[in-house]
């Protein structure tokens, strides 16, 4: 480097960019492992246009670093693939609730999760506290998601849940 001068090394400390990484660190229970390996697998098979069959070496890479039974791992598998195949009605029942955002234009993360989380709504009994579900998606879109990923999620589940009639009475 050659040298500077003090005022030169003054700018150069001006215009550079401090990076820091953090560790983010959530405690997972066992519901929001098998969550992050839904929403792994419903990633690996949206990337891969719905073609399953290439993921299953994916599949047991993902498996391995969480530890989870074969029964588990099957269920897992079972979920994302039965989610997957209900993507169209899914998104347009996102849309409907995150109308400024085009969901083809939502990141494949965010998707998934939202997916995922809808999924589990409409799976859910009416008289369920959502508010427990609401922040276990919110902490998913922090760890996976991008820069506000966690709010965009937190807003749009709390718009469902405020409107779950609509859910209700079209699904069942």
């Amino acid at each position: 480097m050659p040298n500077l001068n003090s005022q030169e090394k003054n700018l150069e400390l001006e215009n550079s960019e401090f990076i820091e990484e953090f560790t983010i660190k959530l405690d997972l229970s066992k519901k929001q492992v098998l969550r992050k390996q839904v929403l792994q697998l419903l990633y690996l098979i949206d990337v891969n246009n719905g073609i399953v069959e290439i993921q299953k070496k994916s599949f047991l890479n993902i498996f391995e670093s969480n530890g989870l039974s074969d029964k588990e791992e099957k269920e897992v598998e079972k979920l994302s693939v039965e989610i997957f195949s209900h993507k169209k009605e899914l998104d347009e029942l996102i849309q409907s609730f995150a109308e400024e955002y085009p969901v083809n234009q939502l990141s494949i993360v965010d998707k998934s999760l939202l997916r995922l989380a809808f999924w589990e709504v409409k799976k859910l009994r009416k008289s369920d506290n959502f508010s427990k579900l609401v922040e276990d998606f919110e902490n998913l879109g922090y760890l996976f998601g991008s820069d506000n990923s966690n709010k965009f999620i937190k807003g749009v589940l709390k718009s469902l849940i405020r409107n779950l009639d609509k859910i209700y009475y079209k699904t069942k």
